[in-house]
């Protein structure tokens, strides 16, 4: 098998999605996540969610009560490390992803990946600046 096989991704409220995973390279392609947030290799999860109600309140002006999420997979991107933020709400992703870009962002980087006519492609907010990079530098950590 080489390490890889047709795998189908299902995750609510997103396309299917069938894709040939080589999990000796995994990348951007097989982020199940909506977006990733940057996070220190030795962070624990607790310290990195607490970073994401930081990050949140900046968003939001409050917390808001229905929210839920959790720290997901660890990824790496050159020598900088990035963990999923795991929740449901899209809608989340979305207001940081805004915020990220106004006003000089966040302290973290934020990573998003976004499909053009079925071409893979990955964003990288940093300080306020948004940047594209190729899908194949990101890998699980």
């Amino acid at each position: 098998m080489n390490g890889g096989w047709p795998l189908q991704l299902q995750s609510p409220g997103r396309v299917a999605a069938v894709v040939s995973c080589d999990f000796t390279r995994m990348s951007a392609h097989v982020i199940s996540s909506h977006i990733l947030v940057e996070s220190p290799a030795a962070e624990s999860d607790a310290e990195f969610c607490a970073a994401i109600e930081s990050m949140v309140l900046q968003a939001y002006g409050r917390r808001p009560d229905w929210l839920q999420f959790s720290a997901g997979v660890r990824f790496v991107r050159r020598s900088q490390h990035f963990r999923e933020f795991a929740c449901i709400a899209g809608s989340v992703s979305l207001f940081l992803m805004q915020r990220a870009c106004r006003d000089g962002g966040f302290q973290r980087a934020i990573i998003y990946r976004a499909d053009d006519d079925g071409i893979a492609r990955a964003f990288e907010i940093r300080a306020g600046e948004q940047t594209e990079f190729s899908p194949n530098e990101l890998h699980v950590a």
